[in-house]
């Protein structure tokens, strides 16, 4: 079937469907579904297609947010767009964590290296911090929705 590769990383579409299929799951947990909006400030990276898919899962629209935006900016969106969650590279989280509507559940994806590397990000702002859910454990605690919920809307 193929594999999405990101530098030396290689993730198989199959394990990609798995880990859709995992975060349709969690973000059904946090109350996401048909008609609601997950904010995506990433980078091209492989959460962004699990995300995209998994919003797709549940009915719910994915919506890419320009991770160039100011703080000012990321806020009109997050706000106006009703995001039911955020999921959002470890190293944008500290730029515009104030903008952030209170409640919205902010899911972190660790910055890989190679994104790193090309941007000369520190090692130390690639994690989720202690007092947001890390993106690969977060998933790790669900199992696979076993079919979608509804059709997927687009985005």
């Amino acid at each position: 079937m193929g594999d999405l590769v990101s530098g030396a990383r290689r993730l198989p579409i199959a394990e990609m469907a798995v880990r859709a299929a995992r975060a349709a799951a969690g973000l059904a947990s946090l109350g996401v579904g048909r008609g609601d909006l997950v904010a995506l400030y990433l980078r091209n990276d492989f959460p962004f297609f699990e995300a995209s898919t998994a919003a797709g899962m549940i009915g719910a629209y994915p919506t890419p947010v320009n991770w160039h935006y100011t703080p000012a900016e990321a806020a009109y969106l997050f706000e106006n767009s009703g995001a039911k969650a955020i999921v959002i590279h470890a190293d944008l989280l500290p730029g515009v964590r104030d903008a952030i509507p209170a409640g919205v559940p902010v899911l972190v994806v660790r910055t890989p290296p190679e994104i790193a590397e090309a941007y000369g990000i520190p090692e130390a702002a690639t994690e989720a911090p202690a007092d947001a859910p890390d993106w690969d454990t977060w998933l790790a605690g669900f199992d696979p929705l076993p079919a979608p919920t509804a059709d997927a809307p687009g985005t």
